[in-house]
């Protein structure tokens, strides 16, 4: 039987280029197959605002960059050192107090250090909250109150990096491993798209291109298959190998939810292997609301952590709090500013723009999603945080207001891996693959898992073993 490639790409994000582009470097015939209009995934760099400024509003910072090979290239061969910057040179917090910060001379830096290491060595895996619990009733009264109220403010700040609220997220999970600094890339993410993707054909991409089915069929050999991959236009192709590089929450409608937009079904099914692991593998959104204003008139820190004090009912060491589903926020009270943690990027320093942009958890980013006008609705939401951290001075109305809406995006449905207690950090199987059925992208991957440089290694990786596999060396 032929087949119309060697290779088919479900997906056109960063793994998906990556693959493909290595693959087609090395004399392997590829075709991308894309649900959007346009390349990135998560990556989306907009261009076409009314005051001409670019803002990323998926991925826009590279991580850990003592370990990343996206940052490596953009500054040692895509582009110049000058165009990424290290925006952590001087933070401010942000804090519902009333001078806006935490009290004089309360350092809590080295206690929530402590709890970090508490947590990780814990036999049992608690949720963020009980494991702060925990490790104050091990301190049997050696930590003033002011000292656990603010260090719960800070260690609560992994809302935002496990992408949930602290009474659903893993302890041990929560907090990855430092492997570098922050790096802000000031010229759009999209110009790492470019340079990925540079030298591959873009006549072998089909975007607006929505995939319904995989499905392994004979090949008139006895022991050989061909996939087969048929379209929600019902157009079909066939390739010897097919890599999936769809997000997580996309992936798992596979079995939750078969007839929803963006679900792709199996033929066979996925391994029990894969899909038993789905209910320890979590997706989760978070969202940014952008603020442009005609002039400066806050502080010129690189960035702000804003943080969010709990309620002495909520750091009760007498207590034990039950854990929540995760994100699950139905039978939750609305949030409002400093009910949450979030991290404000300040675009005037890292890019000369009078901006503001603010990365909120997944309960703002659902309320911001859902409601009749996102952009209205998120800066009056963030608004009291400019407030405070611009020293109580009044807010203009901003010339320019930009959300996001991944979570309720059919082919994203969210932003970021999430653990509950007990979860696993990778679903191995997906990285061990389903045969001629492969798959990549920022969660089947340990090194840069959740990041744009993990989505990268990843498409990497799966273009060694297809190239191994057909039987070729890569150059």
């Amino acid at each position: 039987m032929t087949t119309d490639a060697d290779v088919i790409v479900v997906g056109a994000g960063i793994s998906g280029l990556k693959a493909a582009a290595d693959l087609h470097e090395n004399g392997v015939s590829t075709l991308i197959l894309e649900a959007r209009p346009r390349t990135g995934g998560r990556v989306y760099t907009e261009r076409a605002t009314s005051t001409g400024n670019h803002y990323d509003l998926g991925a826009t910072w590279f991580h850990s960059t003592m370990e990343n090979p996206i940052f490596d290239k953009f500054v040692g061969e895509w582009y110049t050192p000058s165009d990424a910057r290290y925006d952590d040179h001087n933070v401010g917090f942000v804090l519902d107090t009333a001078t806006g910060g935490f009290p004089d001379g309360c350092n809590v830096g080295p206690i929530v250090d402590e709890i970090k290491y508490f947590a990780s060595k814990s036999p049992s895996d608690e949720t963020l909250q009980n494991s702060l619990l925990s490790y104050f009733k091990s301190k049997k009264g050696l930590l003033k109150e002011d000292e656990k109220k603010y260090a719960a403010a800070l260690y609560k700040f992994a809302e935002l990096t496990g992408g949930c609220r602290w009474d659903m997220i893993s302890s041990k999970l929560a907090y990855g491993p430092f492997t570098g600094r922050d790096s802000f890339n000031t010229l759009g993410y999209d110009k790492v798209l470019e340079k990925i993707s540079a030298n591959y054909p873009k006549d072998q991409i089909k975007l607006s291109t929505v995939v319904k089915s995989i499905e392994k069929v004979a090949a008139g050999d006895a022991d050989k298959t061909v996939v087969k991959v048929t379209t929600k236009a019902g157009d079909i192709f066939t390739a010897k190998y097919v890599l999936v590089t769809i997000p997580l929450g996309v992936l798992k409608l596979s079995v939750e939810d078969p007839s929803a937009e963006g679900a792709i079904t199996f033929q066979p099914e996925l391994p029990k292997a894969i899909t038993d692991n789905f209910s320890k593998t979590h997706f989760t959104t978070l969202a940014k609301v952008i603020v442009e204003f005609d002039e400066v008139f806050w502080p010129d820190n690189d960035k702000f952590l804003v943080l969010s004090v709990p309620q002495d009912g909520d750091i009760d060491e007498s207590s034990v709090y039950s854990a929540a589903q995760l994100d699950d926020y139905s039978a939750a009270k609305p949030v409002k500013a400093f009910d949450f943690p979030c991290l404000v990027s300040n675009f005037n320093v890292v890019k000369g723009v009078p901006a503001l942009m603010f990365l909120v958890p997944s309960q703002p980013a659902h309320q911001i999603e859902s409601a009749e006008n996102p952009e209205k609705y998120g800066f009056e939401l963030i608004k009291p945080i400019i407030e405070k951290l611009s020293g109580g001075k009044p807010v203009p109305q901003p010339k320019l207001v930009l959300t996001t809406s991944w979570g309720s995006d059919p082919y994203s449905r969210g932003v970021i891996a999430a653990n509950a207690p007990g979860d696993m950090l990778v679903n191995d199987a997906l990285i061990d693959g389903f045969g001629s059925i492969r798959f990549a992208g920022e969660g089947p991957v340990y090194e840069g898992h959740t990041c744009a440089h993990g989505a990268y290694i990843s498409g990497e990786r799966e273009a060694k073993v297809i190239l191994a596999k057909l039987g070729k060396t890569s150059v």
